[in-house]
């Protein structure tokens, strides 16, 4: 299991490849990426990539815009499913 720090290095690095726009100054633990340009299509990805990374799967009810609204959040949502 991977420490919450780590899994935060590692979420940020993940949501920044999905959002090429963005670079890491501008992405703060609480942005919202829904207002950074993150939308359906790369929403997948973003799914797909951290159970990738994280060898982790999301269940249908783990997809949602509240748990994918911001870094903090993404990591909670790692931090229960590795729990």
């Amino acid at each position: 299991m991977k420490s919450i720090d780590l899994i935060e290095k590692e979420a940020k690095d993940v949501v920044l490849s999905v959002l090429p726009n963005i670079n890491g100054e501008d992405l703060s633990d609480s942005s919202n990426l829904f207002s950074m340009g993150l939308d359906s299509v790369n929403a997948m990805s973003l799914v797909l990539k951290l159970q990738n990374v994280f060898d982790i799967k999301f269940d249908i009810n783990d997809i949602n815009a509240e748990n994918f609204q911001s870094v903090a959040t993404i990591v909670k949502l790692i931090d229960e499913k590795q729990g």
